[in-house]
């Protein structure tokens, strides 16, 4: 349908069903339900509630009430001395200062059926109330208003001191003024101590301060508040002399404010600049900002003394602080946003540094061209921000922690390296292990989220200590993680991606040493390496391939063991991560010097070949190597350089030249050591031939002269005596000159025998003189 025929039934039947429950209300069956509710001046407040409730939960911003007093039909002449009606709207507070004020006030003042002691102690304590309730109704608005009894309004103040009671009551209403006015004048010191309040605060507050003190001025030349005064003046109070003065403290404290207020308006614009900047543009702004808070010093009648000043520059100090939080972000810094958030950190950092700087730099020059001195607190001023500082190093320690252990650079995690080698897989669960407890403190630490950035957050301080005590812990397993991963390094290669690995880690100063003593050690692996090719290059014969040449061969042996040097020099050079040791310098400058060696080296084999080269060795190309033959027509002949004191080069130069290595490096040798050893042996054959026939001959000789006697004994042993044969034996045949010279001697002995033979016939000695001339 039609939305305005819609809108049209609804309210019709809004307001006809409004129309229906209050009169159902105000029948006598639905007063017995409400009875119970309705009680002296709460009843208006109860039925609101109740009517609210029986409305579906509609919210009104103002409500009408109406209250029967007694149950008895409602007609038109009844009907305002049955009901007591009324309005109520939505803040409580107000509507019931209206209530009370407007309604009851006037009765229970202007009733005069009660007893005289009743209503003064009834009228006394309503005067407490209202005063208590128009104070906290107007200081939810940021105001102060005096409560005006009224009383006494329409009294003359000559009637009024005859009444002793009345005017103790208006001189409670005086003590309650004096209360609120010493409130607002003590109000200043409340803001001055305030720690984290920032500048535009300030101007808010003088602001509002002007208001109100502006409003209290109003105030205390009204009429009733003058009819008071007068009262008391008649009466002699002693409460109207303190009060009078702080009333003129509120006039000078006015001007005092609106004065201040123009001057602190200055610093608004460029305040509200601020919010809008990041920390690391902040700096531009500060020197302006201090030159402005100078020209109000300079030149404000009030707003000059060392304590604003030391106030304001520490507010300045906390909005700086306050901009900075804002730019920070703690849920990245614990997500593992660790680029990003060192930069905000950092920038934080050079914030207040510049503001501290710009500050001295001012503090300086104000010193040097003005007579007045900056006698201002400084450290009161940067305390916070001494703190601030601090705080932001903690947290990028946090962020460089998420670097180092976790592999976190902006949000992602890193690849894991990879180490090989048999010891590869258990240094990849090592450093996964070391992730993991790493996380574990982190997670601790992230459960201070709330007060981190705060720095009067003492429990801080407890558990960072607790997460570096972890960190610590971590940094040994990473260094004996180091150790353990070099064990098994030979070669300089192998030494220089383990230090690119581990080199993120070498920022920390624990790891740093471990991290350092493991670059010495690469280069001592170098210096050996250098100290190998030194040795191979002094070398006096090189080991050459049998189809080198000479010189050639020398020279290209002598670029190996450069490029040799050249490959882990190279690698050495890409290793930026390295750390600058004197080691390592010394390691390059005996390269270098070996490099300049090896150089003179090739340069001198150069020389050398050149010398054994012929002077017309270039004319000799203009040779043709084929001419047609002479001698068979239609032939061609080789027409090499008959000349040349080399041959020239062929097809089978190289087995040739392979050959003639083998024979010169190996037949040769073989040669001679096998001639030298044939000579050996022969002398040796020679020496033992001459010494074997010497000594038989010797022993044949000496043994020939028995040859007679072993014939004779075995005669003797077969019976017979024991006599030389006159007839020669076959065996006397073979004679010569010793053997002849042996048979005379033996024919000597027979004379003079040597042995007898015994009766069982066996051969015996004779007696000792005998033996002796044997022997």
């Amino acid at each position: 349908g039609n939305p305005r025929h819609i809108g049209k039934r609804k309210l019709a039947w809004t307001i006809r069903n409004i129309n229906a429950m209050t009169r159902e209300s105000l029948e006598p069956r639905r007063w017995r339900l409400q009875q119970t509710k309705i009680v002296p001046l709460h009843s208006s407040l109860e039925l609101s509630r109740a009517f609210v409730t029986w409305c579906h939960g509609w919210t009104q911003n103002q409500l009408v009430y109406f209250i029967r007093q007694a149950p008895v039909p409602i007609t038109r002449e009844n009907f305002e001395a049955t009901v007591q009606f009324g309005t109520v709207r939505g803040p409580y507070i107000p509507a019931l200062l209206r209530l009370v004020s407007g309604v009851f006030a006037p009765q229970i003042f202007a009733n005069t059926t009660w007893p005289e002691s009743i209503r003064n102690h009834f009228a006394s304590h309503l005067h407490k109330f209202l005063a208590c309730l128009t104070d906290t109704r107007y200081k939810l608005e940021g105001h102060t208003v005096l409560y005006i009894p009224a009383e006494a309004m329409n009294m003359k103040p000559e009637v009024v001191v005859k009444d002793k009671e009345l005017v103790q009551r208006l001189e409670t209403s005086m003590i309650h003024w004096t209360r609120q006015i010493k409130e607002v004048l003590s109000a200043q010191e409340t803001v001055e101590t305030g720690e984290n309040l920032g500048p535009l605060e300030e101007i808010e507050f003088w602001r509002n301060r002007c208001m109100d003190l502006s409003g209290i001025s109003k105030q205390l030349v009204k009429k009733g508040v003058k009819h008071v005064e007068s009262i008391l003046h008649l009466a002699k109070s002693s409460y109207l002399a303190p009060f009078m003065k702080l009333a003129q403290q509120i006039q000078d404290g006015s001007r005092q404010a609106q004065s201040n207020l123009t001057f602190l308006s200055i610093l608004k614009e460029p305040y509200q600049e601020l919010a809008f900047m990041k920390p690391k543009d902040i700096s531009s702004k500060l020197p302006k900002l201090i030159s402005l808070i100078r020209i109000i010093w300079v030149n404000s009648p009030h707003y000059n003394t060392r304590e604003r000043l030391t106030s304001l520059f520490r507010k300045m100090s906390n909005e700086i602080i306050r901009l900075c939080c804002h730019a920070i972000s703690l849920d990245r810094i614990f997500e593992g946003y660790v680029s990003s958030s060192k930069e905000d950190l950092q920038g934080c950092i050079l914030c207040c540094h510049a503001w501290k700087d710009h500050y001295l730099q001012a503090v300086q020059m104000h010193t040097e061209f003005s007579s007045r001195g900056w006698v201002l607190d400084q450290t009161s001023i940067f305390a916070q921000v001494d703190a601030f500082v601090q705080r932001c190093k903690d947290l990028i320690e946090v962020c460089d922690c998420q670097y180092h252990f976790a592999r976190w650079e902006d949000g992602k995690q890193g690849p894991l390296p990879c180490f090989f080698g048999a010891q590869g897989p258990q240094i990849t669960r090592n450093l996964l292990e070391i992730e993991d407890i790493f996380h574990k403190n982190l997670h601790m630490l992230r459960a201070v989220h709330g007060g981190i950035l705060d720095v009067k957050n003492t429990s801080w301080h407890e558990d960072y200590n607790k997460f570096r005590a972890g960190i610590k812990d971590l940094e040994v397993m990473t260094q004996n993680l180091i150790t353990s991963a070099f064990e098994l390094v030979r070669d300089v290669q192998h030494g220089v991606l383990l230090l690119d690995t581990f080199h993120r880690l070498a920022a920390r100063e624990a790891i740093k040493r471990t991290y350092d003593k493991k670059a010495v050690d690469l280069y001592m692996l170098f210096n050996s390496e250098l100290a190998l090719v030194n040795r191979e290059r002094n070398k006096k014969w090189p080991d050459l391939e049998p189809y080198m040449a000479q010189y050639s061969g020398q020279a290209r042996w002598v670029h190996i063991l450069r490029r040799r040097v050249d490959r882990v020099m190279t690698c050495l050079a890409g290793a930026h991560f390295l750390p600058h040791i004197g080691t390592g310098e010394e390691s390059v400058h005996t390269y270098q010097q070996m490099v300049q060696a090896i150089d003179e080296l090739v340069r001198k084999t150069f020389q050398e070949w050149a010398s054994t080269l012929d002077k017309d060795c270039i004319r000799r190309l203009d040779t043709p190597l084929l001419r047609i033959s002479q001698e068979k027509a239609g032939m061609l002949d080789v027409n090499f350089d008959k000349y040349r004191s080399h041959p020239a080069p062929s097809p089978h130069t190289p087995l040739l030249q392979l050959s003639q290595e083998f024979n010169s490096r190996l037949l040769t040798p073989l040669f001679i050591i096998l001639s030298l050893s044939y000579i050996t042996i022969c002398l040796l054959l020679t020496f033992y031939f001459f010494f074997f026939f010497f000594f038989f001959n010797t022993m044949i000789g000496q043994a020939q002269w028995l040859i007679p006697v072993i014939p004779a004994l075995w005669e003797a042993e077969a019976g017979a005596s024991l006599e030389p044969r006159s007839s020669r034996p076959a065996w006397a045949t073979w004679q010569n000159p010793v053997s002849a010279k042996n048979a005379k001697i033996s024919q000597a002995w027979w004379h003079k025998p040597i042995v007898s033979a015994t009766r069982k016939g066996e051969v015996g000695g004779l007696p000792e003189p005998g033996r002796q001339r044997l022997q």
